[in-house]
């Protein structure tokens, strides 16, 4: 995702009037969102290296086979709010239902369910 969309994700949530966003908008500054040089910040490895198990076991192989361990291998360390990891710690965008997603995905998604 560039970065330009997903300062306009995050004004689209922010100016979301459900009541269904729960994030403490004073503590982000979404015109500060920006790249970084992830060879200097250790939690930035750590982010990337879990959004890239993430996606390895997502993505299909070349034979279109996913990897459903790796979600299962992340979920207990995963952040969570009663249980709801969709919402919190694992974001998909764009929303699962729009993705056109294979069983194996699904079956991969519903690990987080």
């Amino acid at each position: 995702m560039q970065y330009d969309a997903f300062r306009d994700y995050l004004r689209r949530l922010k100016a979301d009037a459900t009541g269904d966003v729960r994030i403490h908008w004073p503590v982000i500054d979404i015109d500060a969102v920006k790249a970084a040089d992830h060879s200097t910040s250790a939690s930035l490895q750590v982010a990337d290296a879990i959004a890239s198990a993430f996606a390895a076991g997502f993505e299909p192989d070349k034979y279109g086979n996913c990897e459903p361990r790796y979600a299962e291998t992340l979920k207990p360390v995963t952040y969570n709010r009663n249980r709801n990891y969709l919402s919190y710690g694992v974001k998909i965008v764009p929303k699962s239902d729009d993705c056109g997603l294979n069983p194996q995905q699904q079956k991969m998604l519903e690990v987080w369910e």
